[in-house]
């Protein structure tokens, strides 16, 4: 078991905007990169929003992975980077379990390398696509799915997925109505 507690701002338990095929998205709380026209700019503030263990998220997991048939975990920002320890550990087990990882960071790649972090190192060498760089509103990409503007790169750091494959996918957005809430994800078509 692990005592690591991560801030988080929204989950969903399977959707298919957010990455290739079903996938498991976490929306972690604070970032420091303040991007104009950030699509997340609540999630922004370090700020507590929901609080919960590595080993609770963990098995939320495995239950969308045994209902859903998730091939995977998108984990998405605020930044994720800022809370690479606990996350590294959320990777690591998912791996375990055969699943995907992909993480959306707006560092650049040599940057998150250049932080000397095992955690941020540890994350990295769990993940098997990372989409880097900061959201830039003047140049939006409609050509690539999962992508928010032409600057980001997607870098496969595992052979998981074939190179290529985010040309494959539409953007995409997706709803979720209950009777509480609306709930919003993915990119529009522009």
């Amino acid at each position: 078991m692990s005592g690591h507690y991560l801030n988080i701002a929204s989950i969903r338990e399977c959707t298919e905007a957010e990455g290739p095929g079903k996938r498991f998205a976490i929306w972690c709380q604070g970032c420091l990169n303040r991007c104009p026209g950030c699509c997340n700019p609540e999630m922004q503030p370090l700020e507590k929003r929901y609080v919960i263990s590595a080993d609770d998220l963990l098995a939320l997991i495995v239950e969308s992975q045994e209902k859903w048939g998730i091939e995977g975990v998108s984990l998405i920002g605020g930044e994720p980077f800022l809370q690479a320890e606990g996350l590294a550990y959320v990777a690591e087990k998912c791996k375990l379990r055969g699943l995907t990882v992909l993480v959306f960071s707006g560092y650049r790649i040599d940057e998150l390398r250049s932080m000397n972090d095992k955690h941020v190192e540890n994350l990295l060498s769990c993940s098997d696509i990372l989409v880097d760089g900061p959201f830039d509103a003047q140049a939006i990409d409609d050509e690539r799915g999962w992508v928010g503007s032409k600057n980001q790169s997607v870098l496969f750091l595992s052979d998981a997925y074939t190179q290529g494959i985010e040309f494959c996918s539409k953007q995409s957005v997706e709803v979720l109505i209950d009777n509480d809430s609306i709930l919003v994800n993915g990119w529009p078509c522009i």
